[in-house]
């Protein structure tokens, strides 16, 4: 009896100190993130004003999703047939949900590196998206012969509560997707290098974008959706695009349910680990404005959790699911590599256990798991091939200082210094203290659109968690694929932790870190007997701080109105966009073959409809040049007439700033520096060639 007290008490404690631990850490997280707070209730109260429907906009919005998802179910049919030869997801262990987020996947997969090699072969136009789009439906709408099928379940009350709240961020997130982009990589090349593939018919590259030649199996998806739209408007095309890259973050939600239910969690817990990824802020970022990293996190998830099914079962077919997932993750970003190598080790980890099994034969695990590397490895390398022979790079525009490289616009050390900012991301000059704090800091102290606190917010629910699931594994009986997606979500996190520390790159490890958590959550209460709710509750309390945040963020961006028709596009743009009004002079006032080069503008080419000239993320780099080597600014402008500009659209403020301005140097003299900013000044206002000035930007025209 005393014995049977004292584990009760020990066990109370222990949920004390979860609920103390839990709420000093959403205090500290509030109070560091007041600005986002602060601004909710203006943000909602502004976001009904003006009319919400009209005809036009609301025709354009649903024509765009019906093609979104014809694309989707295109996915799902080449996804579906392929696995048939797999017969791997189709056991009966396997979760429904699993299996459909999966052949999903595979098949976005597999259709992205179709649309590489149909840009190769010069086929991209709208009768190409549409032949593409009926073979997929053709292939979907066998489904029943290919296994896909839902059964019905109870709900509870509670249950059907918290998916209602888990449907917030991802209806909000889909109605932003579905607005105009305006976030700066999507305006620069998520959307802007896919238009521009269309627009040429291939996917060669794109003189003066050093984007193209990146990896671009997920915009693969873009062009596909912009070639249907097509035969519509620009409009629909985007809408389609936006929904379409959007559909990746509502996957990843079916995916973490699935597993979670393969691994016997009460549907409580199964939600809670949805939760825990749908309320991050910036995952709703990301799926709202179309960046990809939801899409690497999508290939990444499953490629886990094949590789721990190929652990338990040694069955080859998992390994083929491995490469197929991680061939397309490498496609999608060159990150991925990271993965490779933590897929290396837990490879090299497995062959090594198999010495002490007699029926194990650890060569040919070591074979062939490193056989499924090389197999992703090829799946992936026509992007990286494409670059290497256009560039004479493989990894092109990154390290140029080991893999040397030439494209127009980009050099050594431009490329230098690119990954000089890259580090620049959770704080320069860091310690290792900073280090081993980074799991605190990125909880708590993160904030948007600020390098030094790692540019996103993912909020405590995972710091809370964490310390639950390092407890579990070091005293608990865990399953395997719990510990193997546990050590490659450390390893992933290692690379980042000394690479670029961008919440967004860190994206990939949250749906494994919150599946783990929630198993991990489930054994210690269920071996130490007390109630789950007190691990339950800190996460979904400290999940509903970050729901406010991303519908904070939804509702200052306020696209209501656009998907529904109630606000034109220019109007939606002009709210959201300072200098789209110059982009309209250019666009509406200016000849069809007029050159404009491009200063500080965010290099946007997406919404600019002339020939442009930018440099690439150093987008003052030229002028510079040209401002050193010039005594006046004549002397700017007869050199800017020879590179064939016709106009000049330049943000001036911090170009023009003394403190902070690329063109001052330090190690000059001070006057030197004046009569250089001087130079500059007066080719950008360039008064007598004046067409529209203000306190931020300058659009001038060279005569």
């Amino acid at each position: 009896m005393l014995k049977e007290n004292s584990k009760a008490i020990d066990n109370n404690n222990l949920g004390i100190a979860v609920f103390i631990w839990s709420v000093i850490l959403i205090a500290c997280f509030v109070y560091f993130s007041r600005d986002e707070f602060g601004q909710t209730s203006s943000s909602f109260a502004n976001s009904f004003s003006g009319s919400l429907f009209g005809s036009e906009g609301f025709f354009n919005s649903v024509i765009g999703l019906l093609i979104a998802l014809s694309v989707f179910l295109s996915w799902i049919g080449l996804g579906s047939f392929t696995s048939k030869f797999l017969n791997c997801f189709d056991h009966e262990k396997v979760s429904v949900y699993t299996k459909f987020a999966c052949k999903t996947t595979l098949g976005a997969g597999l259709w992205s590196l179709v649309w590489f090699f149909f840009g190769v072969f010069g086929v991209y136009n709208k009768f190409t998206g549409v032949i593409a789009v009926i073979i997929g439906l053709a292939l979907f709408f066998s489904r029943q012969k290919l296994g896909l099928s839902f059964t019905k379940s109870e709900n509870t009350l509670s249950d059907k509560m918290l998916f209602g709240v888990i449907c917030v961020p991802v209806l909000l997130a889909l109605i932003s997707s579905v607005a105009p982009p305006i976030a700066k990589d999507t305006l620069l090349y998520h959307f802007a290098v896919p238009k521009q593939f269309l627009a040429q018919g291939t996917n060669a590259a794109i003189d003066g974008n050093i984007a193209s030649f990146l990896a671009l199996g997920t915009e693969m998806h873009s062009v596909w959706a912009m070639s249907v739209g097509s035969f519509f408007s620009q409009r629909e095309g985007e809408v389609a695009a936006g929904a379409l890259i959007f559909s990746f973050f509502p996957l990843l939600l079916v995916m973490i349910y699935g597993w979670t239910s393969e691994l016997g969690l009460s549907k409580n817990w199964r939600i809670t680990a949805v939760l825990m990824f749908a309320a991050i802020p910036t995952a709703f970022h990301v799926a709202a404005n179309s960046y990809i990293d939801l899409s690497l996190a999508m290939y990444i998830t499953p490629a886990i959790y094949s590789l721990g099914n190929w652990w338990k079962t040694q069955e080859r077919a998992w390994l083929l699911c491995v490469a197929g997932f991680l061939g397309f993750a490498l496609a999608t970003k060159l990150t991925a590599l990271f993965v490779f190598v933590a897929f290396a080790l837990v490879i090299l980890l497995r062959a090594r256990e198999a010495k002490n099994d007699e029926s194990a034969n650890p060569n040919k695990i070591f074979s062939t798991g490193f056989s499924a590397l090389i197999i992703g490895g090829i799946l992936a390398s026509p992007w990286y091939i494409k670059t290497w022979i256009n560039t004479g790079s493989p990894i092109f525009p990154f390290y140029m200082n080991l893999l040397k490289g030439t494209a127009n616009g980009w050099d050594t050390e431009r490329s230098s210094l690119f990954q000089l900012v890259n580090t620049q991301y959770g704080g320069a000059n860091k310690t290792i203290f900073d280090y081993l704090l980074t799991p605190l800091k990125i909880s708590i102290f993160a904030k948007p659109e600020e390098a030094a606190f790692y540019d996103g917010i993912i909020g405590v629910a995972f710091l809370i968690g964490l310390p639950i699931l390092i407890w579990a594994i070091w005293k608990f009986s865990i399953p395997s694929e719990i510990k193997i997606g546990s050590a490659v979500c450390l390893i992933i996190f290692l690379f980042w932790l000394f690479s670029s520390e961008q919440l967004r790159y860190l994206l990939p490890i949250f749906p494994m870190l919150a599946i783990g958590i929630c198993f991990a959550g489930r054994e210690i209460a269920k071996k130490l007997r007390f109630s789950e709710n007190s691990l339950q509750i800190p996460l979904r309390i400290a999940c509903a701080f970050c729901l406010i945040i991303s519908a904070t963020w939804f509702f200052q961006k306020n696209p209501l109105r656009v998907v529904f028709g109630g606000e034109s596009k220019d109007e939606y743009l002009t709210r959201n966009v300072d200098y789209y009004p110059y982009y309209k002079i250019l666009n509406n006032e200016t000849p069809e073959n007029s050159k404009v080069w491009l200063i500080n503008m965010r290099r946007d080419s997406y919404n600019l409809e002339r020939p442009y000239f930018s440099d690439y993320m150093f987008e003052d780099w030229t002028l510079k040049k040209l401002v050193l080597e010039s005594k006046t600014a004549d002397e700017v402008r007869k050199k800017a007439k020879e590179m064939g500009v016709n106009y000049v659209l330049t943000r001036h403020d911090s170009l023009l700033d003394y403190k902070i301005s690329v063109i001052v140097d330090d190690l000059k003299p001070k006057q030197e520096n004046l009569d250089k900013l001087k130079i500059t000044e007066d080719f950008v206002f360039d008064k007598a060639n004046q067409i529209k000035v203000d306190k931020r930007f300058s659009l001038v025209k060279i005569q």
